[in-house]
């Protein structure tokens, strides 16, 4: 088993008494994180076996014998509606990024939780992942999908995932990690005529379905785009936890629990966006920034405050600037900084 598979197992699987959980896996495929040796668990997807077997027929990996059977097909009905009673558990791995509307995904996978249940997702970290080259997903696309409850993915996400796909090949989290290569280095895996070609079907068939990543996150980013979902009602989901991305690994976990209490929620997904590491501990992002507030440090130990005029020029031209002038501090120290003028 790879390492990487063993974490997500570990992760998705942690804290949870098996002996009495009742489980659900939402598109399982050839890798289901449980199993029915260990573990009362039903099978979800939005096919059945025979369709998936159709969608994979390209996938000499995808086969009878190592595709997990599908028990509950999920795709037009609200999920309480595909099953009976309710679930302790709810596992997708590398699901929800593939879901045309992510917050009612969410919503229909609550109803079916127990009172002590959570929906645990592993997702790709848009940072380490064959999406580097996208723009984060915002609030007024997850909320559109969601007002105009999309089944299919909309025909703008399909060609933003065609025009920016990074080949597989070329995506090597370590050296992104590490700052060997980063996104501007690589190219786009399909040409401009091709990506086109990804979105024509849907246009002409809003019912036809198209396989590929909806949305784009990373931890923080996934947090803060939370935070008021969580506030205004539109899911009455707390994180329960989350496992931050590790390289040489590609992927994070977030874990969540139905909480009514407003107050507890918000701050539930604030604490997230406090404790999700971006940039990540020892990559070459963390080292930049490092450097460029060291520089910054350095202009104002050594300026003399009688010569701001001088020291406001140099650090006008520093990197971090930008993200200085933008945080709460800048804001608190104005009126100092308009005495020393």
């Amino acid at each position: 088993m790879p390492e990487i598979f063993r974490k997500r197992q570990a992760a998705l699987r942690r804290g949870i008494d098996f002996s009495r959980a009742r489980c659900l896996e939402i598109g399982a495929l050839t890798t289901p994180v449980l199993t029915r040796e260990e573990c009362q668990v039903l099978y979800a997807d939005r096919v059945d076996t025979e369709g998936l077997l159709r969608q994979f027929a390209w996938d000499p990996g995808v086969t009878p014998d190592n595709l997990a059977p599908v028990d509950v097909v999920w795709l037009d009905r609200p999920l309480k509606d595909c099953v009976d009673g309710s679930f302790d558990l709810i596992v997708a791995s590398h699901v929800g990024e593939h879901v045309p509307d992510l917050i009612g995904w969410l919503a229909e996978a609550s109803e079916v939780l127990s009172a002590e249940g959570e929906i645990r997702l592993m997702l790709p970290d848009a940072r380490f992942s064959f999406d580097a080259l996208r723009p984060p997903t915002r609030l007024a696309d997850l909320l559109v999908a969601w007002m105009q409850k999309r089944r299919t993915p909309d025909a703008r996400d399909i060609l933003d995932f065609a025009l920016n796909k990074v080949r597989d090949s070329e995506v090597r989290c370590q050296d992104f990690y590490e700052g060997v290569s980063a996104p501007g280095d690589m190219t786009a895996q399909f040409s401009f005529e091709e990506a086109l070609d990804w979105v024509r079907p849907a246009l002409s068939d809003p019912s036809h379905y198209v396989d590929v990543h909806c949305w784009v996150f990373t931890p923080r980013h996934l947090a803060e785009l939370m935070i008021p979902l969580a506030r205004n009602n539109v899911l009455d989901l707390a994180c329960a936890g989350f496992e931050d991305t590790a390289p040489p690994g590609f992927e994070f976990g977030v874990f969540f629990r139905v909480e009514p209490d407003v107050r507890r929620r918000v701050e539930s997904w604030e604490r997230m966006v406090r404790e999700a590491a971006d940039p990540l501990p020892g990559s070459a992002a963390a080292r930049q920034k490092e450097v460029e507030l060291a520089e910054e440090s350095r202009v104002l130990q050594d300026e003399s405050p009688l010569d701001s005029s001088h020291w406001r020029e140099r650090l006008r031209g520093l990197p971090g600037m930008t993200r200085l002038r933008q945080s709460a501090a800048w804001r608190y120290t104005a009126p100092v900084r308009r005495r020393l003028r």
